[in-house]
């Protein structure tokens, strides 16, 4: 057992003992990555902070639409900006529907954000490390929670499965809901810090919150990503819905796009099942088709 989990708590069975389990921690992972990509030796990224307007374009020979830049809101000077692009990833979580007005209606891609508060507590007084033991709990409903709980590298304890997220609409996503602000639920972090500290007598008596916070998860009606080409646009591609599990699926997701890019048909995934206009209407767009999804609500 971790030396944290000390208080009352009910039966507990392995899933993992290790050396067949990890985790990652999203913004380190990020940072990393990018730390990595601008070594002297590689090719070097730009990150540029601004909110996506939409995707300039030109007519081709055979009809279709050829992408050649982004206008954005630069979120530093606030003034309208263009970028100019071969090559459009739209790569944006739950607001990669607002792609739907971008491009003209060609795809239509509908998704549900699920806003859900998490928090994050700060090591115990006088601990540097803490075991790094994730736990996954069952239904409390004393609280109306099923926490998980990871510890990080850095010794604070990330805790999600909190409960009550909201449900935001494809409409109130393509208008931008939450995009600048995601306020966690002050219910939700005093229900979730009640049901930790209750099962982990160190974090009652020694344990401190440090953050507060919501995130929005991108979910399709299918539960599936939207992965791959935008039909009637030459240069432009959509790689977003993973739901919770984007982080995880970031590297498989992004060879899997660079591939199609780079090469004109991903090798490593089969994007069929994933393809972003398969709720699409005939006529929409000149090649996609219909399908009607059933929501699998909160999905995991």
């Amino acid at each position: 057992f971790p030396t944290w989990l000390d208080g009352s708590i009910g039966r507990v069975s392995p899933l993992g003992f290790g050396d067949d389990t990890a985790q990652v921690t999203p913004k380190e992972f990020v940072e990393k990555m990018l730390e990595y990509v601008n070594q002297p030796d590689k090719p070097g990224v730009k990150v540029v902070i601004g909110k996506c307007t939409g995707i300039e374009c030109t007519d081709g020979d055979d009809g279709d639409k050829v992408v050649t830049a982004v206008t954005y809101q630069d979120g530093e000077e606030d003034e309208q900006k263009v970028l100019q692009a071969d090559d459009v990833i739209v790569s944006a979580g739950p607001w990669t529907c607002q792609a739907e007005q971008w491009f003209d209606g060609a795809i239509q891609l509908p998704m549900e954000g699920v806003k859900s508060t998490s928090i994050v507590w700060k090591p115990p007084a006088g601990d540097d490390t803490v075991d790094a033991t994730a736990l996954f709990c069952g239904e409390d409903h004393r609280f109306g929670t099923h926490l998980e709980v990871y510890p990080r590298p850095d010794g604070t304890v990330y805790i999600c499965g909190i409960g009550g997220s909201d449900y935001i609409t494809t409409s109130e996503l393509q208008n931008s809901a939450f995009l600048f602000d995601c306020p966690p639920k002050e219910d939700r972090v005093e229900a979730a810090s009640s049901a930790f500290t209750m099962m982990s007598d160190t974090y009652k008596t020694r344990g401190e919150l440090d953050k507060t916070q919501a995130c929005m998860r991108p979910c399709p009606p299918d539960a599936k990503p939207y992965m791959g080409s935008v039909p009637g646009y030459i240069g432009a591609y959509i790689n977003g819905g993973h739901n919770c599990w984007g982080i995880a699926w970031a590297p498989a997701s992004g060879k899997a796009i660079a591939e199609l890019v780079l090469e004109g048909e991903s090798r490593s995934v089969d994007l069929r099942p994933f393809n972003p206009a398969r709720y699409t209407s005939q006529g929409r767009g000149g090649r996609g088709r219909k399908k009607k999804g059933l929501s699998v609500g909160e999905q995991w």
